[in-house]
């Protein structure tokens, strides 16, 4: 039982009466019962003997059961209202207040965070408020629009409100990402993002003085992330794609000429649209990029210029994103270097996946701007080199991109040994 009641001493004349308060996953309270003092007799199992010939103890009986019944009342108001069971302190401090349950647990304190949350979105969107004097980026919004439906989807089956009471309570944050991990199953990256998106809202809502603290900056909550499985274009993979004949087909070869010119610039897609507006009669290019301002620069390479003296001087057209991802996967599974299977890993509900796919499979626009960074890297250009391009703005985020092409590394060390060996056995 939650509340229980105890004698301090079955040996002394009179006793105190104490009170256990221990609600599951609370700290245990112990208190005494103020002004009360029993004979040890008139207790058994937890509780004052009743009956004939025993009117006070009946009446002390009844004042410990409305004690009870208050503490439990409480946990299930407060647990109702809050959307969070109370803590330790919480009922000490009703306790204490002497008030009515009803006056304590005034309706009108309690902030509901999901109306406000909404409310930032929209007016993010409508240009009401901006992102350091810009618009918002559409998929930022899209992204934060997404975290909002997983937290209503969240109220309701936990049956809860979110509010400025509870919101700022470990237990929410760790049972939020919980549901995201187990009950809705998504991708570890998938909850970290999700996460991520829950902390800059409350970074928002706490600015507007709503609540106190932001729970993941004081309770210093990761968010959660592993490294993602994808590939870069080695050298043959890239050459058979830039001269594969698709004469027959002008929409695909379109696709393959943007695919192949973002594997030579290393631009994101959101600068992409840029690139294509600005005159290329320089062999360089400068302009900002969209996602963190930084200046960048992209050298136009000879392969670079073949692609685009195709369209003879005209501006390159831009694909939809949806249809290049879609599209390159049909193209590249016509270069016999993409049918080699390809082994992908994440985490899904909590559990490792593995599946085994081929590389055309998980050919996206992203693979193209690791191709263009991994591809300088091994040629020999320094980080802070290549940077220039990327526009990275720290080492460990431009390592992200670079992935070493094992095969061609194995290759090599396979012909430096078996080189020494044939030395060796002369």
């Amino acid at each position: 039982m939650a509340v229980t009641f105890f004698i301090k001493s079955k040996t002394k004349e009179r006793s105190s009466v104490g009170v256990s308060i221990n609600f599951d996953g609370m700290d245990r309270i112990v208190l005494t019962i103020p002004d009360l003092k029993i004979s040890p007799c008139d207790w058994e199992n937890g509780r004052m003997i009743t009956g004939r010939g025993k009117q006070t103890n009946y009446q002390i009986q009844r004042d410990l059961d409305s004690f009870k019944d208050k503490v439990e009342l409480f946990f299930k108001e407060f647990t109702h209202v809050n959307g969070i069971k109370p803590d330790k302190s919480n009922i000490l401090q009703y306790l204490k207040s002497n008030k009515k349950l009803a006056d304590y647990l005034t309706p009108t304190s309690i902030k509901l965070i999901l109306p406000i949350i909404h409310e930032i979105i929209e007016k993010r969107k409508s240009g009401e408020l901006l992102n350091g004097g810009k618009y918002w980026n559409v998929k930022t919004l899209q992204a934060q629009t997404t975290t909002y439906r997983s937290l209503l989807e969240y109220q309701r089956k936990r049956k809860i409100k979110i509010t400025d009471n509870n919101v700022v309570n470990l237990d929410l944050i760790i049972d939020f990402e919980n549901f995201l991990t187990i009950e809705e199953r998504l991708k570890l990256n998938t909850v970290g993002s999700r996460m991520k998106n829950f902390k800059a809202l409350l970074g928002v809502v706490q600015s507007y003085g709503i609540i106190p603290i932001n729970p993941f900056k004081t309770f210093k909550i990761p968010i959660i992330k592993e490294e993602t499985d994808s590939i870069a274009l080695d050298d043959n993979e890239l050459r058979d794609l830039t001269h594969l004949d698709l004469s027959n087909n002008p929409k695909w070869d379109h696709i393959r000429n943007q695919y192949v010119l973002l594997c030579q610039i290393g631009t994101r897609i959101s600068d992409f649209k840029m690139f294509n507006k600005l005159n290329k009669e320089d062999d360089i290019i400068t302009f900002r990029n969209k996602k963190t301002g930084a200046e960048i620069s992209i050298p136009i390479f000879n392969e670079a210029r073949i692609i685009l003296n195709k369209y003879e001087g005209q501006k390159l057209i831009q694909s939809d994103e949806s249809e290049i991802n879609r599209e390159i996967k049909k193209i590249g599974k016509l270069i016999p270097g993409l049918n080699r299977e390809f082994v992908e890993e994440y985490t899904l509900a909590g559990k490792k996946v593995v599946n085994f796919k081929k590389r055309y499979e998980v050919l996206t626009i992203h693979c193209s701007r690791r191709t263009c960074i991994t591809r300088l890297a091994a040629m020999g250009f320094p980080p802070h080199e290549i940077m220039i391009i990327s526009g990275h703005k720290s080492i460990k985020t431009y390592e992200i991109y670079i992935k070493v092409n094992k095969r061609n590394v194995l290759k090599g060390m396979i012909e430096k040994v078996n080189q020494r060996s044939l030395e060796f056995n002369k």
